[in-house]
């Protein structure tokens, strides 16, 4: 008889579409005293599962970033010195899998190297795509342009955002329907000054409001995203507008504090008794 609350990620709704944890998470969300999702995408996607799921009984209360953490002071000379960076350094971030999308930004390289021919691209992250993207790499002839760079610590990661000239999140939905949640290393990203552009897909437009807090992509699109790329990169005043539309709406809505807020605001609301937002 203790109360509880629920909290949803898209890595834990879709597998919900197997009846087995279909059946499992329906009993979890009807018992909790309320349940959180990280996105709209998140909570609509939720709401299409369980259709009887009472909407007073969700709300969105996303995760957060650490703004002492990620901020532009982390910049370091350092870091572009040692991977030889001379010009514009295109950074992504995250595990290397399918639904990141990694090789759409790896096939736009050749055309954004046309108009930015010394311009390098940083892949931080591992996982079971890493192979086949290192060997798309050498198929198009990338292999000096391409930096992977495994193992970076928490503490490290920060100086990486920093040090970008702009962050690229090319995320797809995979045939099995996955997808990005929110997309927590583009708030990362404007925390650290450094202005992004996403694919246009789960709960990424949360964060990306295009033209305003970022640049959003059609997916799977390497054509179009080379050409929203090379257009930001020419373009200091929309780098510029978006990195301070975006911190001002992190600062708002996805700082460590104004998250904590929210949680708290729902657990005294279940410790109350009181099962609706």
């Amino acid at each position: 008889n203790i109360p509880y609350i629920a909290t949803a990620h898209a890595g834990d709704v879709f597998p919900l579409k197997s009846k087995i944890f279909k059946r499992l998470a329906k009993k979890v969300i009807e018992n909790a005293g309320f349940c959180t999702a990280n996105s709209n995408f998140t909570k609509n996607t939720l709401l299409e599962i369980f259709p009887k799921l009472d909407k007073n009984k969700i709300a969105v209360v996303p995760m957060g970033v650490d703004l002492a953490n990620f901020n532009h002071s982390k910049k370091s000379i350092s870091l572009r010195y040692k991977y030889k960076i001379n010009a514009e350094l295109l950074l992504t971030v995250g595990r290397l899998a399918e639904k990141k999308g990694i090789k759409y930004l790896i096939e736009a390289m050749p055309k954004v190297l046309e108009e930015f021919p010394d311009a390098k691209l940083m892949i931080v992250g591992d996982g079971p795509e890493k192979q086949d993207l290192i060997k798309l790499t050498t198929l198009q002839n990338l292999d000096k342009v391409v930096i992977f760079v495994s193992k970076v610590s928490h503490k490290e990661l920060p100086k990486f955002y920093a040090s970008a000239d702009l962050f690229i999140g090319p995320s797809i939905v995979t045939k099995s329907g996955d997808t990005e949640g929110l997309g927590v290393v583009f708030l990362e990203s404007l925390a650290s000054g450094t202005p992004v552009i996403g694919s246009n897909v789960g709960g990424i437009p949360d964060i990306i409001k295009d033209g305003i807090t970022g640049v959003l992509v059609e997916e799977k699109n390497p054509e179009e995203l080379a050409k929203k790329i090379i257009d930001t990169l020419k373009h200091k005043e929309i780098r510029d507008k978006t990195v301070k539309n975006g911190k001002a709406l992190i600062e708002k809505n996805y700082s460590w504090e104004s998250v904590g807020k929210k949680f708290r605001l729902v657990y005294e609301k279940v410790l109350r008794g009181n099962k609706t937002a």
